[in-house]
């Protein structure tokens, strides 16, 4: 989440600053610091120092246009994904560049036009409220369960009749070839069951508490749901292999949760 942009040259002189949230900061104050860091670790480094913990949930990200002199910073939230937030910053400056060059004269640096370049490159890149996000991924994960369910015992059936797994009857048999092809049963299943749903708990999800507690909370569903489908047996399946289980949710949810910190913003 965007908390303070700023636009400066070269000079350190700021060409165009908005404050997203209801605290204010010393505008002076900051943007001596951002200045003292791009020079320093341009000087001592080479390149400029790209982000910098502040603390407080807070972090610093600089992006220096030479090419123009300028150099954007933005204070942001520490969970948010330092790619995208470049990839929003340069393509800012970028309309900066291409609506105010060459002087950058801040007299004709309009608030309006600023507003909306700000608006147009932030613009589907905000995730709604918490609240939407947790009723929208379970409005989509818990049917899209119950029909994962009946699709588990259709590939369960359709295994069990390819492997011939009523034939072993014999301890060799069922070591040699019953276990091997019930861990590949129940692997299938668990991932039939798993993958989408964790997926979209974690890509809906605000944050890794809220994703790991409904993601549990989709477990503990899944296993009553199947106590209450035409085999209810089948449950015992996700039971034994509860550790399996555990693990490939996520697995899954941990993707979506990173995929989704690349392409929104949270509030």
């Amino acid at each position: 989440m965007f908390k303070s942009l700023y636009i400066m040259d070269e000079n350190g002189i700021v060409l165009y600053s908005k404050n997203f949230m209801r605290e204010k900061y010393d505008d002076n104050i900051l943007v001596g610091f951002f200045a003292s860091i791009a020079n320093f670790s341009r000087e001592a480094l080479g390149s400029v120092i790209k982000n910098v913990d502040l603390g407080q949930n807070n972090k610093l990200i600089l992006l220096p246009i030479s090419e123009e002199n300028l150099l954007g910073a933005v204070i942001v939230s520490s969970n948010d994904n330092n790619q995208l937030i470049l990839t929003i910053l340069r393509d800012i400056l970028q309309d900066f560049i291409d609506t105010f060059a060459p002087d950058f004269d801040p007299e004709k640096i309009f608030e309006e036009e600023m507003e909306k370049i700000i608006q147009n490159n932030m613009k589907g890149k905000i995730m709604q409220s918490p609240k939407i996000r947790f009723l929208l991924a379970w409005l989509i994960a818990a049917p899209l369960s119950y029909l994962l369910i009946f699709l588990s015992i259709f590939a369960t059936d359709f295994l069990y009749s390819i492997f011939r797994l009523n034939q072993y009857l014999n301890p060799a048999q069922i070591l040699t070839r019953f276990t091997p092809s019930l861990i590949l049963l129940s692997t299938v299943n668990i991932v039939i069951l798993f993958l989408l749903p964790n997926l979209i708990l974690g890509y809906l999800s605000p944050n890794w508490k809220i994703a790991t507690v409904n993601s549990f909370i989709h477990l503990a569903v899944t296993i009553t749901l199947y106590f209450f489908s035409i085999e209810p047996n089948f449950a015992y399946i996700i039971v034994g292999y509860l550790p399996l289980a555990l693990i490939f949710s996520l697995f899954f949810l941990f993707i979506g949760i990173r995929y989704s910190s690349k392409k929104f913003l949270k509030k």
